[in-house]
């Protein structure tokens, strides 16, 4: 070797490392959430009204925020509903599912990070069948109407109502297709959700074709992140996620965000 070459190696093993270390220090991340879209939490990046692959919403934002400054570096996916809690579970491939209700059952396999999105539940329906409205005081008002949901949500939080829920739609579009045939007078979502729905454009869910009333006995729901048990790092990532969360709170940065994925 050559003096010119003996010179450029050393030169090279003295600056290589340098380089390294910003990526060498973070610790790889998946996260998911369903792939039929739960706007404002997760959807997919619309181009000419159609979707793409590219991946947003106010979860996967606040989960980067969070995590900012820290020794993890997160990338956020959508896979099919059950998949994802299922692959999370193992921790493995994919250690976050966002957007999480918390339930014991699930809190065995998890750890639940502080909640950082709260849902207001409300009642949809036609406006032209209730021009009116809807007048409901209790959860036995709307235990008394015909619920069409979601297949594979649970309506546990509606008490008596949720055991009148028809769960035969695939998603929100369809849902509405009922209300339309008359299957079923009302569901019940956030308005958080639809609000999502109405920014992406869906036309079901658009315009004055619905009217919404507050669903009296039900509380606001939270939603938290939630870290597989059997990932090896699930306590330090817990951790840096809820310091994270506590810091958007401080500088008042959540509000902001989540008005950015949502139809004003």
């Amino acid at each position: 070797m050559n003096l010119r070459n003996l010179w450029a190696c050393l030169a090279f093993a003295c600056t290589a490392p340098l380089a390294l270390p910003v990526q060498a220090s973070l610790e790889p991340v998946s996260a998911c959430g369903g792939a039929n879209e739960w706007p404002p939490s997760s959807y997919y990046v619309r181009r000419d009204g159609q979707p793409t692959t590219q991946v947003t919403g106010f979860s996967p934002e606040v989960l980067a925020a969070a995590l900012e400054g820290s020794r993890f570096a997160v990338r956020a996916d959508l896979l099919p509903f059950a998949r994802c809690p299922a692959d999370a579970r193992a921790g493995r491939e994919v250690q976050v599912v966002m957007a999480a209700f918390h339930n014991p059952q699930r809190a065995e396999a998890f750890l639940y990070s502080q909640p950082y999105l709260t849902l207001t539940p409300r009642a949809y329906f036609l406006s032209a069948q209730w021009p009116k409205g809807l007048d409901l005081r209790s959860l036995d008002d709307l235990a008394g109407m015909r619920l069409c949901g979601l297949n594979g949500i649970s309506y546990a939080h509606l008490g008596p109502a949720a055991r009148n829920v028809y769960t035969g739609a695939a998603d929100y579009a369809a849902l509405v297709r009922m209300l339309q045939a008359r299957r079923c007078d009302v569901f019940v979502e956030s308005r958080e959700v639809i609000d999502g729905f109405r920014l992406l454009g869906v036309p079901e869910l658009s315009g004055g074709l619905l009217s919404n009333s507050a669903v009296p006995g039900v509380a606001l729901q939270q939603v938290h992140f939630i870290v597989s048990r059997e990932y090896p790092q699930a306590t330090a990532l817990l951790k840096a996620i809820d310091a994270g969360l506590r810091r958007l709170q401080r500088e008042n940065r959540l509000q902001a965000v989540l008005q950015r994925h949502q139809s004003p």
